[in-house]
C-alpha cells in the first residue's frame, strides 16, 4: 500500500482459510514464532497477510476501517486486522477509536476510559502516550479514544489530525483508526490522510449500490479503498466485486 497507484477490491470471508499469498507478492516477513500469529482467527491473518501483500513501502501503516451503513461489525474486523499486526511487528501498534465516546469499558483496547483522549492530550499539551492504554490480552497492542462526544472526528479536524497522525508514526509502524460509517461526512473525509481505507460490509444486509457509493465517495474525497471484507458471510462461496 502506501498509496499503491492500482488497489485491488477484494472481498474477504469470515469464514475462509488461511491462504498462501502469492510469491511475487512482497509480504513483510514473520518476526516472531508462528504460534502468536496462528492464535487469531484465520480471516484476521488472510486480512492482515492481503494488506501486507499490498503495501510499496516500510514505511508506518495508516489504516483506516469503515462502513457503508452501521452494524457491520467494522469494529471487530478493525480489532482482529490490529491484534495480528501487533504479534507481527517489532514496535506497538495503535488503535484508534474514531467513533463517540462510550461509558462502557471498550472490549477492544484499554482498560482505563479515564486517560484523556488524543485531542485532549494535544489540547493540554500532553505527550500523546498519556491518552494510549494496553489492549487486553495482546502484548504489543495499545489502545486510545481520538476524541470525546459523539462527533470526535469534527473536534480534531483535519490539520490537526494529519500533524497528530505525523507524530505517531514516529513510533507506530501500524496505526488502525475505527471510524464510523460513511453516513458520517468527517469519517469518510479523512480518509485522504490514510495510507489505504477497508470497507467492511455485512453478507445478506448491506446492498451492492451502498458499497460502490461509498467507495466513490471515499475516493472522491481523496482516499484509496484498497479492499471489502464481507463480513458475517453464511454461504460457500463468496459473491466477488467487480474491480474498478
Amino acid at each position: 500500500m502506501n498509496r499503491s497507484p492500482n488497489p485491488e477490491l477484494t472481498i474477504l470471508r469470515k469464514s475462509t482459510p488461511v491462504a498462501q499469498p502469492p510469491e511475487e507478492h512482497a509480504v513483510a516477513p514473520v518476526r516472531i514464532d508462528i504460534g502468536a500469529i496462528s492464535r487469531h482467527h484465520p480471516s484476521f491473518v488472510q486480512l492482515y497477510y492481503a494488506i501486507e501483500a499490498r503495501r510499496t513501502s516500510a514505511m508506518p501503516l495508516v489504516v483506516q476501517f469503515i462502513s457503508p451503513t452501521p452494524a457491520t461489525g467494522s469494529s471487530t474486523v478493525a480489532s482482529g486486522y490490529a491484534r495480528v499486526a501487533a504479534d507481527d511487528c517489532a514496535q506497538p501498534v495503535l488503535y484508534i477509536d474514531c467513533n463517540a465516546g462510550r461509558a462502557a469499558k471498550s472490549r477492544r483496547g484499554g482498560s482505563d476510559l479515564q486517560a484523556p483522549s488524543l485531542f485532549d492530550a494535544l489540547r493540554r499539551g500532553l505527550p500523546l502516550t498519556d491518552a494510549m492504554t494496553p489492549a487486553r490480552e495482546a502484548k504489543n497492542l495499545l489502545w486510545a479514544r481520538l476524541g470525546p462526544g459523539e462527533r470526535p472526528l469534527l473536534a480534531l479536524g483535519g490539520d490537526r489530525l494529519q500533524s497528530m497522525l505525523d507524530m505517531l508514526r514516529a513510533n507506530h509502524p501500524v496505526i488502525v483508526l475505527d471510524t464510523p460509517p460513511t453516513e458520517a461526512p468527517e469519517s469518510a473525509a479523512i480518509s485522504r490522510y490514510c495510507d489505504g481505507s477497508v470497507l467492511v460490509v455485512a453478507a445478506g444486509k448491506t446492498k451492492q449500490w451502498e458499497i460502490e457509493n461509498a467507495k466513490s465517495l471515499l475516493e472522491r474525497l481523496g482516499g484509496q479503498t484498497v479492499g471489502v471484507v464481507l463480513n458475517r458471510e453464511r454461504s460457500v462461496m463468496p459473491r466477488w466485486l467487480g474491480r474498478h
